[in-house]
């Protein structure tokens, strides 16, 4: 039964607030679909453990989960559409969030890091005579690069780009653009046409030698049913001297 399979997405998470208090953590559900949905027995069953009640989602709404509801109101006292509280607390690393309907059927489930496609790699700090790469997130508490890239601030909360679109990958998430996230409400960085998203990158033969045609293979997700073009850009080395970059297009063709 996947009655509600896509029609409620995890849509917003804070899970490392930037007071390191984890009462203040909170996620954040929105019905994408034309309807109410009752959620009476629902339960997210991993990363931390919540039943609802009483409570529904009306259509094209959202309603946030609080960790502790006291201290969410008395940090977001305009956010009415909250529920609290909680067992557990959420990773300030990487964590399974799943959703259950009143069946145990999952509805949703996001693995959120901070690194790799949820993170940026910059340049870090001095560090004897050099710089090294370290990986940053905003969503990730406070974070602070002194190095050549500048600073970035921490506090914020990981929101979904597009909704619609496969809410697992981070190539859909992003840190929002206020400190405190955006509760209860449409994420500060939505967006209804993004690039679509990459998944099972591949090349053959894994170590090429330089006689061998190498086959390069991904799968493309997008809210586009047809239309999806890409690219691939790639340089040939000549001795110890890469070439400058050229461009071939994928084929649609499944091989």
């Amino acid at each position: 039964n996947a009655k509600f399979d896509g029609a409620v997405v995890i849509n917003e998470i804070m899970y490392h607030p930037i007071s390191e208090n984890p009462l203040e953590e909170y996620l954040e559900l929105r019905n994408v679909t034309t309807s109410p949905i009752n959620l009476v027995d629902w339960r997210f069953t991993r990363g931390i453990d919540f039943t609802f009640t009483n409570a529904s989602i009306p259509a094209f709404g959202f309603l946030v989960v609080a960790a502790d509801l006291a201290t969410f109101q008395a940090k977001y006292p305009g956010v009415t559409n909250v529920l609290g509280n909680w067992v557990g607390r959420l990773s300030n690393i990487d964590e399974d969030v799943e959703l259950e309907d009143a069946t145990g059927t999952r509805v949703d489930l996001v693995h959120y890091a901070n690194q790799g496609d949820w993170a940026i790699r910059q340049r870090g700090p001095l560090d004897n005579g050099s710089y090294g790469w370290e990986w940053y997130a905003e969503h990730d508490g406070t974070v602070i690069n002194t190095g050549p890239g500048g600073e970035i601030g921490g506090g914020k909360s990981l929101e979904l780009i597009q909704a619609r679109q496969l809410n697992d990958n981070g190539q859909n998430w992003t840190a929002s653009a206020p400190v405190g996230g955006t509760p209860g409400r449409s994420n500060s960085i939505t967006a209804t046409n993004i690039a679509p998203l990459i998944y099972s990158v591949t090349h053959l033969p894994a170590v090429p030698k330089p006689t061998n045609v190498v086959f390069i293979t991904a799968k493309l997700v997008d809210e586009k049913t047809n239309g999806v073009t890409a690219q691939l850009f790639f340089r040939n080395a000549t001795s110890t001297t890469p070439g400058a970059f050229v461009s071939t297009n994928f084929l649609d063709d499944g091989l």
